[in-house]
C-alpha cells in the first residue's frame, strides 16, 4: 500500500492540482459510487520486492507501478488535469508521507475512455515507485 499512499499523498497535497479537483476526491482504491467529479482513483497494477543477499533483512526496496486514474463528465478536463497530475508527481526521492521513497518515476499514459452507462470520460497516468519496506 506504500505505493498508493506516496503517489495519493503528493496529488493531494499539490495546491494547482487540489484547486481542480478536491483532496477528498482524491482516494486510494475504488471510488465511492456518487462521488462528485471531476476526482481521481490511485491504485497499485502490481510490484515485486528486489532481491538481494540478505532476504533475512527487516527492511527491503520495493517497486510499485503505481496508475492514477482521472475521471470527469467532459474529455477536456480529463485532458486538463493529467498535466497537473504529472507536475504533482516530479522525479522525488526522500520522506514522503512517513515513507523512505527511492524514487517516483512517470510511466505510461493510458488510453482514453469513456463509460456511456455512467457518462464519464477517464484517462490513466503510470508511476513508478520505489521505497523501503
Amino acid at each position: 500500500m506504500s505505493g498508493v499512499s506516496i503517489v495519493r499523498y503528493l496529488l493531494a497535497n499539490h495546491s494547482a492540482l487540489t484547486d481542480v479537483v478536491p483532496a477528498l476526491r482524491i482516494r486510494g482504491g475504488d471510488l465511492p459510487q456518487g462521488l462528485a467529479m471531476p476526482a481521481i482513483a490511485v491504485n497499485k497494477i502490481g510490484g515485486q520486492q528486489e532481491n538481494n543477499l540478505a532476504m533475512d533483512s527487516p527492511s527491503y526496496l520495493v517497486t510499485q507501478r503505481i496508475q492514477v486514474t482521472v475521471l470527469a463528465k467532459n474529455y477536456d478536463q480529463v485532458q486538463s488535469i493529467l498535466p497537473l497530475v504529472l507536475s504533482a508527481c516530479p522525479l522525488s526521492r526522500g520522506t514522503i508521507n512517513g515513507h523512505t521513497c527511492e524514487g517516483v518515476i512517470p510511466d505510461t499514459e493510458g488510453p482514453d475512455l469513456y463509460d456511456r452507462e455512467l457518462d464519464l470520460h477517464s484517462q490513466t497516468q503510470d508511476f513508478m515507485v520505489s521505497f523501503i519496506r
